[in-house]
């Protein structure tokens, strides 16, 4: 048997009828066992809503941590995937000697195109423009 405590507990007549009428078909013995229930329940809401609350602190945390995570990733690969096209191009500008002049008007066609088509530049657009610089096609600023 658990050891209680009497103590003086002022409620509203309403809240004391409530308690009296509805105890015993909640399984309770007597009211003060409904009214120990009630506060106990109502301590451990607010005991889980707090622990709630703090779970949901951690767990942003943690998503932040992932996102940044994953964000310094594909940083890494992008500037890894920028190195070795840039390779690409100098190696094909050398083994097709190429002018300076020529490979700095491609790259400028490559950036405008790029920023322009939101990243994706279609092969057909790519040859295209090479060959306006070539002087092979007609000039054209269509990249739609």
């Amino acid at each position: 048997m658990r050891k209680t405590e009497k103590i003086t507990v002022s409620l509203p007549d309403d809240t004391i009828r409530l308690a009296d009428e509805t105890y015993a078909g909640f399984g309770f013995a007597s009211r003060s066992e409904l009214i120990n229930a009630a506060i106990r329940e109502y301590l451990t809401r607010d005991m889980l809503r707090q622990f709630t609350g703090e779970l949901t602190e951690i767990y942003q945390k943690i998503e932040r941590s992932e996102i940044k995570a994953l964000e310094q990733h594909l940083s890494k690969l992008s500037y890894k995937i920028a190195v070795e096209l840039a390779q690409i191009q100098m190696l094909l500008a050398t083994a097709m000697e190429i002018p300076y002049d020529i490979d700095r008007s491609l790259r400028g066609k490559a950036v405008k195109q790029v920023n322009q088509l939101k990243g994706f530049v279609p092969l057909s657009k790519a040859v295209k423009e090479a060959e306006e610089i070539a002087g092979i096609g007609e000039e054209s600023e269509d990249y739609v």
